[in-house]
């Protein structure tokens, strides 16, 4: 099975069966949320044999005004990461690779575009996506968010500073 990644870039007929996708995995909210700190907004998808399998959003952002704090800095300039708001894989297609295809190119589309690391949440029930993250190297920290105790941020360095 080949997979292919690629950016959604318009909003055409080409795109509703992504937009299919990301409804059906209840996702549309976060592939939407917009904020005034974002510098870009990405949607990736993952297709086989044209028909889309899975989705990522991200988000470039800096680092410390989504949770309240001003811009972390680094010799004066403010210092940004890739954040991970939306990501599903079609229920048929898990375990398959896709999303592990997915997160590698985010994580090397975030490298490109200079940041200094990839960030994302991922509630308690998610488990099959912690375990994705571990594999991929990414540390864990686990947050209370309401009452799931099980959550956890997950944080990978991409730049070597100094």
């Amino acid at each position: 099975m080949e997979i292919e990644i690629g950016e959604v870039l318009g909003g055409g007929p080409q795109d509703d069966p992504v937009w299919e996708l990301v409804d059906e995995l209840g996702q549309r909210d976060w592939v939407r949320f917009t904020a005034e700190f974002h510098r870009s907004s990405h949607l990736l998808a993952a297709y086989t044999a044209g028909t889309p399998v899975g989705f990522c959003r991200y988000v470039v952002q800096p680092i410390g005004p989504d949770t309240g704090c001003p811009p972390i800095t680094f010799e004066g300039e403010a210092v940004h990461e890739a954040k991970i708001l939306a990501f599903g894989v079609h229920g048929r297609w898990r375990r398959r690779g896709v999303g592990t295809a997915l997160q590698r190119a985010v994580v090397a589309a975030a490298g490109r575009q200079g940041c200094h690391q990839v960030r994302s949440h991922s509630s308690g029930d998610s488990v099959g996506n912690h375990q994705l993250k571990l594999r991929l190297g990414f540390a864990v920290h686990p947050v209370v968010r309401d009452d799931d105790d099980r959550g956890c941020y997950f944080v990978l360095p991409l730049a070597q500073r100094g």
